[in-house]
């Protein structure tokens, strides 16, 4: 049998085990041949194309009809799992041994007869371990000497006709619920929470900005009373004094400094036009952000038509960007990269007039690798001020839920004498602590590797099927899990004859712009639906009416998970966030908790029952249903070539993010507490993790034939220097597949072009004369 076959024992679960027909014991040959695997792989892909055009999935899946297996009886199905543990509770089993006689069951005939025979028959260790496991040939002749015993021993259970009511006929055996590690109990910490007011008494009329301005917000907003954070706020940017503002998510801090911007834009006389220049650049970490301010901005400028905001954001064309600054603007919002593209390029993008620079979500501004960025714009705006005669006063605020020491660095630099704005401003309150809404309720479960895939997509049918919170966020790290889990989800969960249906989106920084800005206000717009998504989404974005918050992958650290919360639970509203996390990682809670974040333990056996209304469609244990959801996404995987190729990389780039997290965070997230096959398997792939990489199986590579262990064989450079002559003499070329072998995971893989020689020409008296004859 090849390295990539598999052996599945399936059953018929539709008739119970005590009506199960008797049947006289298999033969010799009817036992070899049930002993194939039901469904098989082709060693190597056949690449062709059908004469449509349309191409053939890359491995052929070979099925079997299991007519042996259907007539077998209830005893002889033993002898194939006669080491499975029953999914019935142990006081079951003494109950009926308590009320029938004691009759002796055929795993306890197996072992008194053979022990090593059971092990070795037994098709549910197999199914336990986390890959396919291969029976080599030394294997198969000791089944083959164990035969005998167990036709003796079958004959002997159909001669009583009694069997053990311990057995659950479950129809496929999967290694779902068996070898995983224990769920460790996690200590309740004694949290001291910080709470901060979200609003305040006051209303926006008590303010001294034009009636205009406040009609707009109570009328076309609803928005009749300020924030905490606004009412602090707005009075001292007002004032023309610089600020840095902390508070907590959803307080309304777009707002609290757009009202400002507003307010003083419209007062300046005579009217500004979209051709004065420049007067307010507000720049943010994501382009969803931007469009989102955008947006804001041009609702409370209805009164004032004059005044002109725009945008410039990366993925759009540069040319249509270059048209929009030569139309002018009065109100720039932009991402860092793409301002500072304009800045050194674009001639007519001007700031020697600005008046106001604002940083929003300044924290994420630096620890996405814009610190030099920024500090290029900064000191532009200066230079470009400078020239313009230093007209004016210019204000610089920054804003965030959390403020790091690069902020602070950053406030010392561009800032002069600013406010700090902090709406816990409680003496004995540690400024290290975090802060979140007090409407939202913070879950986390504890769930073994194997169960990660079943407890999501149980959670998402509870979710969107059964109960009323149908709007979901779910966070993961890496852009191909997005990628992976959004199309999974859609060929399994999307659409199903008489459930309701399912909307699932993703989002993440490798998308097309058109393609993010469609699925971000097509989210942001709907009543229900699955948004996958990166930390592209964790900063600042109000999607309306979120209900629940899913970190699939827990986040780094507790600012991060702060604003992954945050997406919820805003401006008042209720929300629930849930958070993921494997055994070895349970200390994040006492970690979230020494920050004042109090999160509560929840069952993740609550979720999973709901599978056997939001699943299945016949009575069905939880057991029964998490493997029968399970099995079917791994049968979806192996169907479609693509779909298993989108798996590689999805479980190739959350071991290599794991693995490349900082030393600081070692201690929670370590990579060695990591079971590379389990999490091979919440992924739906049956291949071990050795043969699990980029190139799926066309890039499966033989470590016995073609072995690497140092750096010199897997670097082409050194191999070329270090590459030893053939008996003829000449030097070797390794091949294509030695060079992958060898190839560093850095290596783009592509060979460098040989350098083309020179052409030498002479310019002697002769050679002259022969170019011009004349």
């Amino acid at each position: 049998m090849d390295s990539s076959s598999f052996t599945l024992n399936l059953t018929d679960g539709s008739k119970q085990t005590q009506d199960a027909p008797k049947a006289k014991p298999m033969s010799h040959q009817e036992y070899v041949a049930n002993q194939k695997p039901l469904v098989s792989f082709a060693p190597k892909p056949r690449q062709t194309v059908k004469a449509d055009g349309v191409k053939k999935p890359a491995f052929v899946v070979v099925r079997k009809k299991a007519t042996h297996v259907k007539k077998k009886n209830l005893s002889e199905l033993k002898s194939f799992s006669a080491n499975l543990q029953p999914l019935t509770s142990k006081k079951n089993d003494q109950s009926n041994n308590e009320s029938k006689p004691q009759k002796p069951s055929h795993a306890e005939n197996d072992q008194s007869n053979n022990n090593s025979s059971t092990e070795k028959l037994s098709h549910a260790e197999n199914v336990q371990g986390d890959t396919p496991t291969v029976m080599h040939t030394s294997q198969k002749k000791a089944t083959r000497k164990n035969v005998s015993n167990n036709k003796k021993n079958n004959s002997a259970v159909s001669q009583q006709g009694g069997s053990s009511g311990s057995y659950n006929n479950t129809g496929i055996i999967s290694s779902l619920f068996f070898k995983n590690p224990e769920i460790p109990t996690v200590t309740k910490d004694n949290v001291e929470s910080t709470e901060e007011n979200l609003f305040s008494s006051r209303s926006f009329s008590a303010l001294t900005i034009h009636k205009y301005l406040v009609a707009t917000l109570e009328k076309d907003l609803n928005l009749k009373h300020m924030t905490e954070a606004q009412s602090r706020t707005i009075p001292i940017l007002l004032d023309k004094k610089d600020a840095i503002v902390k508070s907590q998510t959803g307080s309304g801090k777009t707002l609290a400094y757009a009202i400002p911007i507003v307010e003083k834009l419209q007062s300046i006389t005579p009217k500004i036009d979209r051709s004065s220049g420049v007067f307010a650049l507000v720049v943010v970490p994501t382009r969803e952000l931007v469009l989102q301010t955008y947006s804001w901005f041009v609702k409370i400028l209805k009164p004032f038509t004059w005044v002109v905001p725009g945008y410039l954001i990366g993925g759009e064309k540069k040319k249509s960007e270059k048209a929009r600054i030569r139309k002018g603007m009065n109100i720039l919002i932009s991402t860092p990269g793409r301002l500072l593209d304009h800045l050194t390029s674009t001639r007519n993008l001007n700031l020697g007039r600005l008046h106001w620079l604002i940083m929003d979500e300044a924290d994420r501004l630096l620890d996405m690798g814009y610190e030099k960025d920024v500090g290029r714009i900064v000191s532009i705006v200066e230079e470009h001020f400078v020239k313009e005669g230093s007209i004016g006063q210019r204000q610089t605020v920054l804003l965030s839920a959390t403020l790091s020491k690069g902020v602070e660095k950053l406030a010392g630099l561009a800032l002069t004498d600013p406010e700090h704005i902090k709406l816990s401003e409680d003496a004995s309150v540690n400024q290290d602590q975090l802060v979140t809404p007090t409407n939202l309720k913070q879950w986390y479960i504890i769930v073994p590797p194997k169960l990660r895939l079943a407890t999501l997509a149980a959670f998402i049918l509870w979710k969107c099927t059964i109960s009323t919170e149908k709007k979901v966020l779910i966070f993961m790290t890496t852009q191909d899990s997005v990628d992976y889990h959004t199309e999974l989800f859609n060929r399994v969960l999307a659409k199903r004859e008489n459930r309701t249906p399912i909307s699932f989106c993703k989002l993440h920084g490798n998308m097309p712009q058109k393609d993010r800005t469609a699925i971000f206000k097509e989210f942001r717009d709907t009543e229900s639906g699955v948004l996958l998504c990166t930390d592209v989404a964790a900063r600042g974005l109000d999607l309306s009416s979120v209900d629940w918050i899913v970190q699939y992958n827990p986040p780094v650290t507790a600012e991060e998970y702060v604003h992954r919360v945050g997406r919820t639970a805003r401006v008042g509203k209720c929300g629930q966030a849930i958070i993921f996390l494997a055994p070895p990682e349970t200390d994040f809670v006492h970690h979230l908790a020494k920050r004042g974040l109090s999160v509560v333990e929840k069952n993740p056996d609550v979720i999973l029952k709901t599978l056997a209304s939001s699943w299945a469609r016949t009575s069905q244990t939880m057991e029964q249903a998490a493997t029968s959801l399970q099995l079917s996404f791994e049968e979806c995987v192996i169907e479609s070539y693509n779909l298993y190729e989108m798996a590689t990389k999805g479980y190739v780039s959350f071991v290599r993010s794991y693995a490349a997290l900082p030393k600081d965070v070692r201690e929670v997230f370590n990579f060695q507490s990591l079971h590379l096959g389990h999490y091979a398997k919440s992924f739906a792939l049956r291949d071990p993790p050795a043969q699990i990489n980029t190139a799926g199986r066309m890039g499966q590579r033989n470590d016995r034939i073609q072995p690497f262990n140092t750096a010199r064989q897997r670097n082409p450079s050194m191999l070329k220097r270090a590459a030893a002559l053939g008996s003829d003499g000449t030097q070797h070329q390794p091949s294509h597949y030695e060079r992958q072998a060898m190839l560093s995971e850095f290596s783009s893989g592509l060979d460098p072009a040989p350098a083309k020689k020179m052409k030498i020409r002479h310019t002697t008296a002769e050679a002259l004369e022969k170019r011009n004859p004349c």
